[in-house]
């Protein structure tokens, strides 16, 4: 997690320099954004904002603070669990007086409190990066109301991971097919981006459900905090049975 926040807070602190530096050019910068290719914008997260506003702005900078937190969350449902087997430690966890489920449960929320703390982390470092050097304080709502998205996202993304860890043979194959499952989620998220009229299968990529223009225009998505729950609990209940059978 230590590592995880080091990257975040280097990657605001880079977006607090780049906006000081270029704050004097943002209109003659998005009149050289508009000029891109679509496909150039879908991939750097440009598509349909406009750099010279403060939303617009920090829609391009949560675009980068969400890929590392996603990869982050991840990857820590594939190593909260999976690492026993990595450095031969589930031989002594396991045979302790506690049901595999129970190790489990308690290590789901331990890395809950993690992806927590995490998230304060990135509100905090991007609220002195980011909202502060734009000097625009009618977005802070705003930034809160993501910040809890992206938690959602990373909720999800870690259970995913987990489901993940308890159904691979081993460590490496854990992390690469969560690490293709991700990047398979933001290959969809692009591709409905591109397409423009495709919002129905939103459902499919879970870093798609809480974006900037959608949270900004109407808040947190009901419907997607409720499926970003279901599929949670669904991939913890897939863990616990996945670990109760597994020869560790």
């Amino acid at each position: 997690m230590v590592v995880w926040a080091a990257l975040v807070a280097l990657l605001t602190g880079f977006a607090a320099i780049e906006f000081v530096v270029l704050k004097d050019t943002l209109g003659q910068l998005a009149e050289l954004t508009g000029a891109f290719p679509k496909i150039v914008l879908v991939m750097f997260g440009l598509n349909g904002v406009d750099i010279g506003t403060s939303v617009g702005l920090y829609q391009c900078m949560v675009f980068w603070t969400n890929l590392l937190a996603f990869f982050f969350a991840g990857f820590l449902g594939v190593y909260a669990v999976k690492r026993e087997e990595k450095f031969g430690t589930s031989e002594f966890l396991f045979t302790k007086p506690y049901g595999r489920s129970a190790v489990v449960k308690s290590k789901f929320w331990a890395s809950i409190a993690n992806l927590a703390i995490f998230a304060a982390f990135v509100w905090t470092a991007s609220f002195l990066c980011i909202v502060l050097p734009l000097g625009d304080m009618s977005i802070l709502g705003l930034h809160t109301i993501m910040t809890a998205g992206m938690l959602l996202t990373q909720i999800t993304l870690f259970s995913i991971g987990l489901a993940i860890s308890g159904a691979a043979k081993n460590y490496g194959k854990a992390s690469l097919f969560t690490m293709l499952a991700v990047a398979l989620f933001y290959a969809i998220h692009f591709a409905l981006d591109y397409a423009s009229n495709m919002d129905f299968l939103t459902f499919l990529t879970p870093v798609r459900y809480f974006d900037v223009i959608g949270v900004a225009e109407k808040g947190l998505n009901p419907w997607y905090a409720a499926l970003a729950l279901i599929i949670s609990v669904l991939c913890l209940i897939a863990a616990e049975r996945s670990y109760e059978k597994k020869d560790l």
